[in-house]
């Protein structure tokens, strides 16, 4: 005690407690600002989450965006293309076939062509062929380049059938359904209206009713 006493007397006890309030306190200012930038630092984490969220919405919205207006593009072409009529030259380059006369079978119709018409068909057809002969055609490459082009258009021809038969099936069964829904609208609509005559019917009734007592108690002048 006699020293504490000294030491107060010194005004050293007090210098060394306010020394360590100052410590105090500067350790709670420590720890306040760690506090407030763990906060700041999470804080920003939180703020990159949030944009960083926001940005891969932003994406997924768009990669969306973009795949729903391929598709419907897709549908567009798609539907251009089953109804966009093949020309004869079209249906032979999509088969990667010639489209020079001269390769072609249609060079035995150019050379008869070149022969007067009241020919019989037999001197005309072995002058012709003798003319294929001095024009070093094959006859063999032309009835296969012939038996090609049948083969090509029968093709298209069928596929032709084929999407036919699908689309209108389709929009038949579209069709039935859109019938069975404007039924069961109509239907609707007519029990509708005998709903409205039922409810006018009672409340008129009523109102009529109600006007009656009014006139029972109220006689008009």
């Amino acid at each position: 005690m006699v020293a504490k006493n000294i030491f107060e007397k010194l005004g050293l006890i007090e210098a060394v407690e306010e020394k360590n309030e100052e410590k105090e306190a500067l350790k709670d200012s420590v720890e306040n600002s760690e506090d407030v930038i763990d906060e700041l630092l999470n804080v920003k984490e939180i703020d990159e989450t949030i944009v960083k969220r926001e940005e891969e919405i932003i994406e997924n919205q768009d990669k969306i965006d973009k795949d729903d207006i391929e598709n419907k593009l897709d549908v567009l072409i798609e539907s251009y293309e089953k109804n966009r009529l093949l020309s004869i030259d079209d249906i032979y380059r999509n088969a990667r076939l010639t489209l020079d006369t001269k390769k072609s079978i249609f060079m035995v119709d150019i050379l008869s062509k070149t022969l007067p018409e009241n020919l019989p068909v037999d001197i005309k057809r072995g002058t012709v062929l003798s003319l294929m002969e001095v024009s070093e055609l094959n006859k063999d490459s032309l009835l296969n380049d012939a038996y090609q082009r049948i083969d090509s258009l029968n093709t298209v021809m069928e596929e032709t059938v084929e999407t036919t038969e699908t689309i209108i099936n389709k929009n038949n069964m579209t069709i039935k359904e859109l019938k069975k829904r404007i039924s069961e609208l109509e239907k609707i609509n007519d029990e509708r209206v005998e709903f409205q005559k039922d409810q006018n019917t009672l409340i008129e009734y009523e109102i009529q009713k109600v006007i009656n007592l009014v006139d029972f108690v109220k006689p008009k002048k």
